[in-house]
C-alpha cells in the first residue's frame, strides 16, 4: 500500500501521522542558531554563523509543520489550541525580561539623580533632546498597526482570507515604517549608548523593544506567506491568533515605554 507524502514525512521524523513527538533536528538547530546570535552580541563572527543557520532551521521547521497539518485535527476558529497557550507563556516570560530592563532604567535614573547629581549628573543626560513629535507619530503608527492586526485576526477567524491578508499586509507595512523611523531617531539622537548611563539605559530598553518588533514582523511575514500559499484556512486560526497576541503585546510595551522614557524628557 502506497504511503502518502504526509505519512512518509511522519515516518521520517519518527512519529505516527497526526502525532506530536518526532526526531526532527530543526528545534535543536534553531536553539543553536539563537545561541550563536546572542553570542554574536559579544563576538560578532558568531552572528555571521548564527543568522543563516537560524533562517535555515526555521524554514526547515515550518516546512515540516505545514507538511503534517493535513493529518492533524482541525479546530473551531474560536478554540484555543497549543499555539495560543504557548504564546501566553512566551508573553509571560517576555514580561519578566522587560520588567528587568525597566528596573534597570529606574535604578539608573535613581542612581544618577541621587548620587551623580552632586557632580552635575542629570536625567535625562545634559544635551539629550528627544523629538517628541516624531516619536508621537511613530507611536500612532505602531498602534494603528495593532488595530489592523486586530481586524486581520477577526477576518481570518470568519473565513475571509482576502480581507485578513489585506489587513495583515497593512500591519506589516506600518510595523516596518515604525522600525525605519526608530532607526532614523537613533542616527539623529546626538548621543551614543556608551556616552553616559542615560544612553545605555535608553538604547538598551528601546533597542530591546525594537528587536521584538523585528521578530513580530518576521512572524507576520511567515503568516502572510502561509496565507498566500493557501496553507492557513480559518480552521488553523490558532497559530494566526498566537502571532496577533504577540503583536498586541509589542504594542502594549511601547505605550508603557513611551510614557516612562519619552514623556519624562519633555
Amino acid at each position: 500500500m502506497a504511503l502518502s507524502s504526509v505519512e512518509m514525512s511522519a515516518g521520517k521524523y519518527g512519529m505516527e501521522a497526526g502525532g506530536e513527538v518526532h526526531n526532527s533536528p530543526a528545534p535543536l538547530l534553531t536553539s543553536l542558531a539563537i545561541t550563536l546570535c546572542l553570542g554574536g552580541l559579544l563576538v560578532w563572527p558568531l552572528a555571521v554563523l548564527g543568522v543563516p543557520l537560524l533562517v535555515y532551521s526555521i524554514n526547515k521547521w515550518l516546512r515540516e509543520e505545514v507538511g503534517l497539518w493535513p493529518e492533524r485535527p482541525v479546530r473551531n476558529s474560536a478554540d484555543w489550541g497549543d499555539a495560543s497557550w504557548a504564546m501566553v507563556w512566551i508573553i509571560i516570560t517576555e514580561c519578566i525580561i522587560f520588567a528587568s530592563f525597566f528596573a534597570y532604567w529606574f535604578w539608573t535614573r535613581w542612581h544618577t539623580i541621587s548620587w551623580d547629581g552632586s557632580v552635575g549628573g542629570t536625567w535625562p543626560a545634559a544635551g539629550v533632546e528627544h523629538d517628541i513629535t516624531l516619536v508621537g507619530i511613530n507611536t500612532v503608527i505602531l498602534l494603528s498597526s495593532g488595530l489592523l492586526a486586530h481586524h486581520s485576526g477577526n477576518r481570518h477567524a470568519e473565513g475571509d482570507a482576502s480581507g485578513a491578508t489585506k489587513f495583515l499586509y497593512g500591519t506589516i507595512l506600518l510595523g516596518g515604517a515604525f522600525l525605519v523611523i526608530q532607526l532614523y531617531e537613533y542616527t539623529n539622537a546626538g548621543f551614543l549608548w556608551n556616552d553616559h548611563p542615560y544612553g545605555t539605559a535608553f538604547f538598551s530598553l528601546t533597542g530591546l523593544h525594537g528587536l521584538h518588533v523585528l521578530v513580530g514582523l518576521i512572524a507576520l511575514s511567515v503568516i502572510g506567506a502561509l496565507m498566500h500559499g493557501g496553507h492557513l484556512p480559518s480552521e488553523r486560526h490558532d497559530g494566526y491568533r498566537a502571532v496577533m497576541m504577540y503583536w498586541h503585546f509589542v504594542d502594549a510595551v511601547w505605550v508603557l515605554l513611551f510614557l516612562i522614557v519619552y514623556l519624562e524628557a519633555i
